[in-house]
């Protein structure tokens, strides 16, 4: 009789387990649906341009570097032309003894795409150690998207050796 009583609580016991697991099983679907779930984000403002990033130092004998020009919003179904200049205002550095442009203005954004370069050359021996030059580029049109006020510059730091 004491065996039969015993028999009956286990299977009570397993029964309770397995409830309790089917509960927490169900409860965690649930909640690793919400956590893993791929929320969509969109931009949802005006269009603007960018250079990423916005400042960097290399040394004067670096060779060829990038900097992107980089849309900020929907991919455009046509090609986007991007103006950009040398700002005279904040440049120490001599074309053609500092730096060397290989990518002319205006430079094209494809179709599809979210960035493209604009390609520096850094080929200089001018500069004694410690010494710096400055080049800044600035975005200066891109037809109907307009450059974000605060991240259309970009500052670049050329060191000597």
């Amino acid at each position: 009789m004491m065996k039969d009583k015993n028999i009956e609580i286990m299977k009570e016991h397993i029964v309770y387990k397995l409830f309790v697991i089917t509960l927490v099983s169900l409860f965690l679907t649930g909640c690793l649906n919400d956590l893993f779930e791929q929320k969509k984000l969109t931009f949802e403002d005006d269009p603007k341009l960018e250079f990423r990033p916005q400042d960097d130092t290399y040394s004067e004998d670096e060779g060829e570097i990038e900097v992107l020009v980089q849309l900020i919003g929907s991919q455009r179904e046509k090609d986007l032309s991007v103006g950009f200049s040398v700002n005279s205002d904040t440049t120490t550095a001599v074309a053609g003894t500092h730096y060397e442009l290989k990518t002319t203005s205006p430079v094209t954004i494809p179709a599809g795409s979210s960035s493209t370069t604009v390609t520096i050359d850094l080929n200089g021996t001018s500069l004694a150690g410690g010494e710096f030059k400055i080049l800044g580029l600035t975005i200066d049109s891109g037809g109907e998207v307009e450059p974000a006020e605060n991240l259309k510059s970009y500052v670049l730091t050329i060191e000597g050796e």
